[in-house]
């Protein structure tokens, strides 16, 4: 029976039917279109109404030949509908039912279509939120291509964005399907761009294995294994694709590749896979092996009878399953839905806690010849233990985030620019997380009136006299940040960011011989790093993620060898601020980590003392600015920020001392085209930028002068490497890096 649909389209026959509404197959004033009618109920929700519109210049937006166009938005009465391009074909998931897994070819050209889709949604500020095989159509109509697999197009954006709600999901609820579900989603993070990549990721482990890296069970099990397990590689896949998968299901949302990198990797890899036939991987739950459907382990009630298995297929096959079942004992979900409102873990659900799990989990051990699957898989007890103390710390920092603990503060706002908005990671334009929806004061930084002025002799003072710059030896990959260099127990350590977005560091031992390149790897860096020494044998290194969080790694056990010491794994420094440039760290006291950055345009600062940090607070004094920053610490107790004026391109000064910022002070001469940096040594403070040198003493003013042997435009770091000695160090145009000394 025809439906009209707002006053140029008309609906002829039911598709399919998902949570959020009816997909028809109607006709319009351009031909045939798939028209996805919501639900009457939200059709009748004023603010998702007003979402709807505000949400139609991005979707209608979105023109690329992966992605299902939306033709219109129709808001007419009670209809509430999307007009979608109509694609002659059918979804993954039912390729997926029948076949059960694809060739590798034929299930990499289907994810690099999804990512280039991806890439093109991302650079317009649309996160889809729901990537899975229910919302990937195979358009068959169209000639195939490598592996013999149809173009994918990707649909379904902006439909869960519209259904959450704050009304429609509370803050200990969550929009998605959870087999897909990335990490961050899960501890109550807003969705940016890289949830589709790790989404995007399951489904290609999913076509190439024929099941999900973390699926099967209880959904609260699925929850917590995306958490705390890492993921298993499929035996027989190319080393090169697994590199790929394992990088994109990357718990850290900054490791993983943006869309527009995973598309060029993938393409990349199609010819070396032409003619792989299909995996022969054993999916879990195979032969009915213990652990099928739910155990204790899984969050069911060991009270609980399991239901039986399904049957199995007519040719004695395995269990077959999509999505897993959100009701226990029920089939798998054939309906297609788009989202799924789903309660988050409790702390014990995702901790896996009680005598009964544990009992379950040292039960059961994986079968001969088969990948060790997330719910088959013999657990000692050591890494047991840390899979609750991590699951335990997330859902402290959960609390801690909800009730507004003494974690650091959220600073910037929603409309600010910034990493938050950078490449391959942009939030959308409209709808602030729920985490943004109240407006956040970013508390002051204490300020105080100037010190007790000197007894200066407005005499300039002398300039260091520097050596000629000698090369360093080259690293791995050409240098594009940095460099920051410390002097750490006599000898030198140099950072920079490489080209591959990995932090590259370099010992130059008392003796003055440079060790071997080293590269951390771990986190894509987005920004030059920070390095400080606030405790003996101890070096903190702070970088930047592509997705514009700060991260911290600890180097302990530096003895001044060119082999450096021993470093712990990256963690995030602050889970909601998002900065616009790379930080700059110092001392003040002994055990203590002073940091600067800059938010939305302003100076905050923040300190680690012991393991606690204290809130992010702005910066009065400094104004609005640009650049990344610069601070350092001439005395205890003291610390000197560096920053560019964003009014008049001026670089000032900002003294802190006895706890509380003073007045800014202009350094004339400085180039302030580039983040400056700054050093203290022999009772002088020295500040550098591009190509361009100042010193000032306590009873002297800046006295400023081009610093000779460099370019404009390279890079520059300092250090002091004793009181009466510094060292500098500048970045090439080819990538390599320079230094000269100089007496003080």
């Amino acid at each position: 029976m025809a439906r009209k649909i707002g006053s140029r389209y008309t609906a002829h026959q039911v598709l399919g039917r998902g949570s959020a509404g009816t997909v028809w197959l109607g006709d319009g004033p351009e031909g045939p279109v798939a028209i996805k009618l919501l639900r009457e109920d939200l059709a009748s929700d004023q603010d998702l109404v007003g979402r709807f519109v505000q949400e139609r210049t991005a979707l209608l937006s979105l023109d690329h030949p992966h992605i299902v166009g939306i033709r219109d938005l129709v808001v007419d009465g009670s209809d509430l509908a999307l007009v979608m391009d109509l694609v002659r074909g059918t979804d993954l998931r039912s390729r997926l039912e029948r076949e059960r897994r694809l060739a590798p070819e034929a299930a990499v050209a289907i994810a690099a279509d999804v990512a280039d889709g991806l890439a093109a949604a991302h650079a317009a500020g649309v996160v889809h939120r729901d990537v899975k095989p229910e919302n990937v159509l195979l358009d068959s109509a169209a000639p195939t291509g490598p592996g013999g697999a149809p173009p994918a197009l990707l649909t379904d954006f902006g439909i869960a964005r519209l259904v959450d709600t704050p009304r429609r999901t509370r803050a200990t609820r969550i929009i998605g399907t959870p087999d897909y579900l990335a990490p961050e989603i899960i501890e109550g993070l807003p969705p940016r761009a890289s949830v589709d990549i790790y989404a995007l990721a399951t489904v290609l482990y999913e076509l190439l294995g024929g099941f999900t890296p973390f699926g099967g069970g209880h959904p609260g099990a699925v929850l917590r294994r995306h958490v705390t397990e890492a993921v298993q590689p499929l035996p027989g896949l190319p080393p090169e694709l697994d590199r790929v998968l394992t990088a994109c299901l990357a718990k850290a949302p900054a490791s993983r590749l943006t869309a527009a990198e995973l598309g060029a990797k993938l393409r990349d890899l199609l010819p070396r896979l032409a003619g792989l036939p299909a995996l022969d991987v054993a999916a879990p739950g195979d032969q009915g092996e213990p652990g099928d459907g739910y155990d204790a382990e899984d969050g069911a009630d060991p009270g609980v009878p399991l239901p039986p298995p399904p049957p199995a297929g007519a040719d004695g096959g395995d269990r077959r399953r999509g999505a897993v079942p959100l009701v226990r004992g029920s089939a798998p979900d054939s309906s297609r839905d788009t989202h799924t409102s789903i309660k988050l873990p409790t702390p014990e659900e995702l901790a896996g806690y009680g005598a009964a799990s544990r009992a379950s989990a040292k039960a059961r051990a994986s079968a001969p010849g088969r990948p060790a699957s997330p719910r088959h898989r013999s657990v000692s007890d050591a890494i047991r233990q840390r899979r609750i103390r991590f699951a335990a710390a997330a859902a402290a920092a959960l609390a801690v985030a909800g009730i507004g603990g003494w974690g650091i503060s959220a600073v910037g706002s929603s409309g600010s620019s910034g990493p938050g908005d950078s490449r391959g990671d942009t939030p959308p334009p409209t709808d602030p997380p729920a985490t943004q929806q109240k407006h956040v004061t970013t508390p002051a930084a204490p300020t105080a009136a100037a010190d007790a002025p000197q007894s200066r002799t407005g005499q300039p003072i002398a300039l260091p006299r520097w050596s000629g710059f000698q090369g360093v030896p080259a690293a791995g990959v050409p240098l594009t940040g940095g460099p920051r260099a410390l002097a750490v127990h006599g000898a030198t350590y140099v950072f920079a960011r490489g080209k591959d977005k990995n932090v590259w560091y370099v010992v130059r031992d008392s003796h003055g011989g440079y060790g071997r390149w080293h590269k951390l790897t771990g986190i894509n860096v987005d920004d030059d790093p920070a390095v400080v020494s606030a405790r003996d044998g101890r070096i903190d290194l702070f970088a930047l993620g592509t997705d514009g969080l700060l991260y911290r790694r600890t180097m302990t056990g530096t003895t001044g060898a060119t082999s450096g010491g021993a470093w712990n794994a990256w963690s995030q420094v602050d889970e909601r601020t998002h900065f616009d440039a790379a930080p700059a760290a110092a001392s003040s006291e002994p055990g203590r980590v002073d940091l600067v950055g800059r938010v939305g345009g302003d100076l905050v600062t923040a300190s680690l003392v012991g393991d606690r940090w204290n809130a992010w607070a702005v910066v009065p004094t400094a104004g609005r600015i640009t650049a990344a920053p610069a601070l350092v610490s001439q005395a205890r107790g003291t610390l000197d920020a560096f920053v560019v004026r964003k009014a008049d391109g001026a670089v000032l000064q900002l003294p802190y001392s006895d706890g509380a910022w003073r007045p800014s002070s202009v350094v004339q001469g400085l180039d302030a085209t580039a983040r400056p940096d700054a050093v203290a040594a022999g009772g002088r403070l020295y500040a550098f930028a591009a190509g361009s040198q100042a010193a000032a003493t306590p009873d002297a003013d800046w006295s400023a002068a081009p610093l000779p042997g460099t370019d404009a435009d390279r890079a520059v770091g300092t250090v002091a490497a004793s009181p009466h000695t510094l060292e500098l160090f500048t970045r090439t145009a080819g990538g390599t890096l320079t230094r000269a000394t100089a007496s003080v």
